[in-house]
This record gives C-alpha cells, structure tokens and sequence, in this order.
C-alpha cells in the first residue's frame, strides 16, 4: 500500500470537501471525555485523544434503529433501511478490529442487512494513539496494529504533518480530492514505523496481562466453576453497561409497534445485553440466566472462549471502556483473565 505525506493545514480543504457528499466524524474532547462528533467548520480535533468514550459500533448499528414499517389494513410491510455515507476519522486500530470483528459476526447466516448497508457507506480512517488509556490494555489482545478494515491510516508524525498509509481505492480518491499530495519518503516512514512502536511500548508498560491470550481459551475453559463468578458478582447492579459501551456487543432486542388507531405500525430493534436480567428471559417466566453471577460469567465466556470458538480471535480488543462505565468497578476482563490464570496454574 502506498503512503504519503499531508500537512495539518491541508486538513481543512480536505475536510470541506469531504463533507460535500459525507457525514463526517471526528474525535472532540467535552468535559472528561472524548467523543466521536460531526465536524463543523473551525473546531479543534484531538489528535492526542486516549479512547473514544462512545463505542464506535453505534455509527454501524444504533442502539435504536427501525426495521420496517407495516400496514395492519392492508397487510403491506416495507423495509426501512436507514444509510447515509459517513466517514470516520481518527479511529484507533483497536476499534478498526472490532469493526473487522463485527462485520464477520453481522454476516454469519442471514446477512444483517442494515448494519451491511451502512457498512457499505462508512468509510473508515485511522489513527496511531498518541496516547494510551489508564484502562487499555489492547497491546496484550493483538489490537495495536490492522493491516486491513480502513480507507485511509493517518500518523501523525511531528506537530503539523501526518504519515497517511492508503487501505482502499476510495481512501486513494478522498485523500487526492484536492489533487495529488507528496508521497512519503523512506525516513518519514520511519519516522511513523518508530510511533507505532513508542506507543505500543508504553501500553505494553501498564495494565500487563500475565500470560500469552492465545491462553485465555483454555483459561476460560477450565473456570467455569470458578468461585470468581459469585465473589465478583456480588457488587454487580446489572446495569448493563459494559455491554451497552463495548465495541464488540452486538446482542440485540426486536419490538413490535402500533399506533392508537390500530392501523399502522413498526418493528424496531434496540440493543440488548447479556447483563441485564431480561435478557435471558423466555416464554413461561422462565430465566435460563436467573442469578447474576451467570450473566457475570457468560459475558466473559464470550469475551475469552464462545466468540473464539466461533471465529478464530476473542471478543475483547482490550479497550477499557468496560472498566470506567462500571459502576461497581467489576467490569475489568483483564483483572478476571489473570485471575483466572493464577487460579487455573495454582490448581497444576
């Protein structure tokens, strides 16, 4: 793939020029956190953001969409697929993984038609951290690096110029919309290649995983017995944060709507979350998930063993965002993960 050079005052044309025909995204600091906003005209973007506090899912798939409306008269339904072309910027390559995974778990079977058709439209840029979260520990998940699943891959390498790496002919396009830009040299992609490596080096600094995460499969296996469940459990408010903010959570609830008349309708879906008490709910009262130390560990058998099972990589990219919507301060995988590996090489 090929990468140039582009210069922070170029970014303003750039960006008007995008929004002509897209919806565009980036990351903006407000209060405490950073968050993933539309673009206006003069507004500052944090290159040196930690992580983007709103899941970058919910450009994908909201956490309220409608499926389609129907006609109780005449019986008639129509799909409703809601898509406008949008692009990200400045998105992390952890993030990018989690998309990479979701867009597997959105086509396995019956193809999401919703989620693919604004996939289809969205258009993704990355960004090398400049900094790393007090919670991440995406280093130790396989996460500090994709080689696949962006447009364009943005590193910012001195205070006014970025290392731009193309992923995709559209990305080749947006980035030459002004017309052409300098193709990087042999030592600005050095200078990019030893980024990448400072900030994986500080995150490999802090909030270490003890054991190798091809492990955590195995781990996990063998602790589904384990007294954590029930220890750690006993805080939990079954609020379902951390599924609600995880960039991996895909679970969702379908609803049926009708207005007062009785004459028109919707069906909709909304997010849903193996926390939360309903959500393992069925016909006749009954609840295969009643106690809250099942759903506590559930949630982490998907993270370190079913969605391995199923794809091949675990359903953690390491993060953080879990950890700091917690409430109780229980949501932490990393902390469970090591736990669980001690318990599991103490009982050897």
């Amino acid at each position: 793939m090929s990468a140039h050079v582009v210069y922070l005052e170029q970014l303003p044309s750039l960006f008007e020029k995008w929004k002509e025909k897209f919806k565009l995204f980036v990351p903006q600091k407000k209060g405490d956190y950073y968050l993933l906003q539309e673009y206006e005209r003069g507004q500052e973007i944090c290159f040196d953001y930690d992580v983007i506090y709103n899941p970058i899912k919910s450009f994908l798939f909201p956490s309220y969409e409608t499926l389609l409306d129907f006609d109780l008269k005449t019986y008639a339904s129509k799909p409703v697929v809601d898509a406008e072309p949008q692009i990200l910027f400045g998105i992390h390559p952890y993030d990018i993984k989690a998309i990479n995974q979701l867009d597997q778990l959105m086509e396995m079977g019956s193809v999401d038609v919703n989620y693919r058709a604004r996939r289809d439209k969205t258009v993704i840029m990355g960004l090398e951290p400049l900094r790393v979260a007090k919670t991440a520990f995406w280093s130790f998940m396989d996460a500090e690096k994709v080689d696949f699943g962006f447009d364009l891959f943005w590193t910012k390498i001195g205070p006014s110029a970025f290392v731009v790496e193309v992923g995709s002919v559209l990305g080749e396009e947006l980035l030459f919309v002004n017309g052409k830009v300098d193709v990087a040299t042999a030592a600005e992609k050095e200078v990019a290649r030893r980024k990448h490596q400072e900030i994986v080096k500080k995150a490999k600094m802090q909030n270490v995983l003890k054991f190798p995460n091809t492990d955590i499969p195995k781990v996990m296996a063998k602790s589904f017995n384990s007294y954590v469940w029930i220890e750690k459990s006993r805080k939990c408010l079954s609020c379902g944060s951390c599924n609600f903010i995880c960039p991996t959570c895909y679970c969702f609830d379908i609803q049926d709507e009708v207005d007062d008349l009785l004459k028109k309708g919707k069906r909709y879906r909304t997010w849903d979350g193996c926390m939360l008490r309903s959500f393992a709910s069925i016909a006749g009262g009954h609840n295969f998930r009643k106690q809250v130390f099942e759903r506590y560990r559930h949630r982490y058998m998907r993270k370190g063993r079913y969605i391995y099972d199923l794809l091949g990589e675990l359903g953690c990219v390491g993060c953080g965002r879990c950890i700091q919507s917690c409430p109780a301060r229980i949501a932490n995988p990393l902390e469970i993960f090591n736990f669980l590996w001690e318990d599991v090489s103490y009982e050897k």
